[in-house]
């Protein structure tokens, strides 16, 4: 969703994304934590946005360059690999504003931390605007380096919560009217209510896509049996598995599973293997990264390309949608 709705369990969150100043006047790096689908990389996004226009040079924005640090130790394995860093490290260097999305998943990678640590270091006396995201301080984290720690922590740490009470409520709102459905107050309460505590706002954006699958299948609008279906599709949410969505979208399209994991271009098997990603980021809390090791080793960026374009094509391509629509009932029947 392309907005982000802070109650009082992300007051700074709040403070920091509206302030008049530039948040960098209170630290730099900005650390971002929280658990996953909390909003992280959506709050990055932002405040590296209001950086670039803070830093404008003749009305334009600065460049922001953001890297998942999964794929920075990639890239940083395969420059080391050809004896090339030099790119790299200009890149990283040079960048007016630079977003690190993901640190915690680089906790086995020691080089790479080694080298992502001298950048930062690098960026920070120089006065460089530089965001990271993680899932928790990174001190607790078991495999980064205190080389990397040190580093990242000196600056403004933010933490971001999960949306609970009110703040949930008025999310579960602003989704139901995303998705064009009118559900009245007691219903919208007895699906707050009915859903799980800490449930990321990628799980209630499902819940709101099950009501609304069933108000189409049923030529209905929401009723209780609509929100009860949400209710006991996001309580099993986590049987869902990559396999079985990808299992899923080959029966449909009558693929083989190893065909839509494969490197093959073809036009059909790429539109089954997006539409199978799109799925999976829908109806799963993998990440971006997990998605693409699935589908054949694929990048964060390929994934994320792969997710955006089936998207709006789900807008006006009536036989995809049948397609996201079908396959979604057989896996929320199979769960």
């Amino acid at each position: 969703m392309p907005y982000f709705i802070a109650g009082e369990e992300n007051r700074l969150v709040s403070f920091v994304s509206t302030s008049d100043t530039s948040v960098f006047e209170f630290g730099n790096p900005i650390l971002l934590i929280g658990p996953s689908g909390a909003g992280k990389t959506a709050i990055a996004m932002h405040l590296a946005a209001r950086q670039a226009v803070h830093e404008s040079i003749d009305s334009m924005p600065a460049k922001v360059v953001h890297f998942p640090a999964i794929d920075f130790a990639r890239q940083y394995a395969e420059a080391v690999a050809a004896d090339d860093l030099p790119p790299l490290r200009s890149e990283m260097n040079d960048a007016p504003i630079l977003v690190i999305d993901d640190l915690h998943l680089i906790a086995d990678k020691p080089a790479a931390q080694d080298e992502l640590a001298m950048r930062i270091e690098s960026r920070t006396a120089a006065g460089m605007a530089t965001i990271l995201t993680c899932r928790r301080l990174p001190s607790e984290i078991r495999g980064l380096r205190p080389l990397l720690v040190s580093r990242v922590l000196p600056g403004l740490t933010i933490p971001i919560a999960i949306p609970t009470g009110a703040t949930r409520l008025q999310l579960l709102r602003e989704l139901a009217l995303h998705f064009g459905l009118e559900i009245e107050q007691g219903l919208l309460e007895v699906l707050h209510d009915g859903l799980e505590d800490q449930l990321p706002a990628r799980s209630l954006e499902a819940a709101l896509k099950q009501v609304s699958l069933w108000c189409r299948m049923h030529e209905s609008g929401p009723t209780m049996e609509a929100i009860q279906s949400a209710i006991d599709r996001i309580g099993t949410t986590e049987e869902v598995t990559l396999p079985s969505i990808t299992n899923a979208v080959a029966r449909y399209f009558r693929m083989k599973s190893s065909e839509i994991r494969s490197s093959s271009r073809k036009q059909n098997l790429v539109r089954a293997r997006s539409l199978a990603m799109y799925l999976a980021r829908q109806m799963t809390g993998k990440s971006m990264h997990q998605i693409g090791d699935h589908f054949g080793g694929r990048d964060h960026t390929t994934v994320l390309h792969a997710i955006r374009k089936t998207q709006s094509l789900l807008e006006n391509d009536s036989d995809l949608r049948r397609a996201a629509d079908e396959v979604t009932e057989k896996l929320a029947a199979a769960a």
